[in-house]
């Protein structure tokens, strides 16, 4: 009975160790983890701050594309008629 006792806390010592290591290499790599991630977060609000700008002129950029696309559709209505003209022509010329 003594030597079974002794075995069982042998047994509850081991897990304890293993239990206790293990949990502190899991503690190690989520600051190692929580480390990468303030890095990273630093930088991308590093990023956020010097594109900021950009957005007034994105903004800019659009509207100009608006109106080009405004353009290029009349452009192509008229080449569509164009086409429509010329399909006899074509029809002829084969």
């Amino acid at each position: 009975m003594v030597l079974l006792n002794v075995v069982t806390l042998v047994y509850v010592l081991v897990l304890v160790a293993v239990l206790a290591v293990s949990l502190i290499r899991i503690l190690r790599a989520l600051a190692s983890i929580a480390r990468i991630l303030g890095k990273i977060d630093s930088g991308l609000k590093v990023v956020e701050t010097q594109t900021s700008p950009l957005n007034g002129h994105i903004e800019a950029v659009n509207v100009g594309l608006e109106s080009i696309e405004e353009g290029l559709k009349s452009i192509n209505a008229h080449l569509e008629g164009a086409d429509e003209k010329l399909q006899p022509v074509a029809g002829g010329l084969k």
